[in-house]
């Protein structure tokens, strides 16, 4: 079919798993904070580089055939991992602990037929696994996704488990029917077909699942973050502050300074919407830069000119604002050439920090009341 041998396949294959594996997991390490979704996902590459190794050395002697049994789980586990992702995508449980048992139910499948299974022991387990699996992964991806989480990463992905899926279906009946050695199974089932289509399924799903999970974690940082200031958004804000007092107590209390740079309007009118939004970026630097532990920073788009910070309860708000002028008269702001010492004003706060936003309300007036 591809003019490829049973043996090439068998080199080329441990090669190509290893290097997109590696790409995939690099991806995940460069994001950093690697959710469900990117564990699930991580787990299928990791899986199928056993299985690979595990049938390699399950035919090289007759010692290792338990490694059989091995290749077959960890396949079952890597194709389920796809599945238990796709769901934690979709917000819901990933339930790979499901997973894991049928990994382990097909591996005790083979084991149960000891060194004579050859390799083919539990077979039919294996195959039925496979199938059922990426066919779960495929309505997961395709026919449960609902509008805001479909993509074509994601169709791609899923029509590659739909093919997989019927090609192993079709395979596990053929088996059933007349095993390993028949005329129908060896002629259109044989090991170097399926390797190939292994191969294409792994090359799919690593770039549909690089290329999709690149953009869905893109798309978070943009509603987490602004991307001018590297500021929280606002609404990012009150959670990162309720899921840290969370840990401990959701009143725990907290101190909100709303900053706001004075003459906002008078350095537009000399360097244009430009420089006033580069004097902002600059405060938010400034205050980023100086935030303790603890601490976070906000920004709203409509609060043009302002910063909100939050700051545990032990740090003093008054001092800690006064380091903040201090930075600004030390680094001045440069537009268009000129040196400018950018002026705040400030507005405090204090209480719960389950009432974040009642707390920047009463901020935001006693920095109009101080302006």
């Amino acid at each position: 079919m591809s003019g490829l041998d049973e043996t090439t396949l068998l080199v080329v294959t441990p090669v190509v798993l290893l290097v997109v594996s590696t790409l995939y997991v690099v991806g995940v390490v460069r994001r950093a904070g690697a959710d469900v979704v990117d564990r699930c996902w991580t787990l299928t590459f990791l899986a199928a580089i056993v299985t690979t190794f595990a049938y390699l050395a399950g035919g090289a002697s007759s010692t290792t055939w338990w490694a059989t049994a091995l290749g077959n789980g960890a396949f079952v586990l890597s194709l389920g991992a796809i599945w238990a992702g796709a769901r934690a995508r979709a917000g819901r449980r990933s339930l790979l602990w499901v997973v894991a048992v049928s990994a382990g139910v097909v591996a005790l499948a083979a084991l149960v037929e000891g060194p004579g299974g050859g390799p083919w022991a539990g077979g039919l387990a294996y195959l039925l696994g496979v199938a059922a699996w990426t066919m779960l992964a495929a309505v997961e991806l395709i026919g449960r996704s609902d509008a805001a989480r479909r993509a074509p990463e994601a169709a791609a992905l899923g029509f590659t488990c739909a093919v997989a899926s019927a090609f192993y279906a079709t395979r596990a009946v053929v088996f059933a029917a007349g095993g390993p050695t028949s005329a129908t199974f060896e002629r259109w089932f044989p090991t170097s077909t399926t390797t190939v289509v292994n191969l294409i399924l792994v090359l799919v799903g690593a770039f549909a699942m690089m290329a999709l999970r690149t953009r869905e974690t893109t798309v978070a940082a943009a509603v987490r973050f602004d991307p001018v200031l590297g500021t929280r958004t606002l609404a990012h804000l009150g959670r990162t502050v309720t899921a840290r007092a969370g840990r401990g107590a959701s009143a725990a209390p907290v101190r909100v300074v709303a900053l706001r740079c004075l003459d906002g309007a008078a350095v537009r009118d000399a360097f244009g919407r430009e420089g006033r939004e580069e004097a902002w970026a600059h405060l938010a630097d400034v205050v980023l830069g100086l935030l303790p532990a603890g601490g976070a920073a906000g920004s709203d788009p409509a609060a043009r000119d302002e910063v909100l910070v939050v700051l545990p309860d032990e740090v003093d708000a008054a001092g800690w604002v006064g380091e903040v002028r201090r930075e600004l008269l030390d680094r001045p702001v440069v537009l268009d050439g000129d040196a400018i010492v950018l002026e705040v004003a400030e507005g405090r706060a204090a209480g719960g920090a389950d009432t974040l936003g009642e707390l920047v309300l009463r901020a935001r007036e006693d920095l109009s009341a101080r302006s």
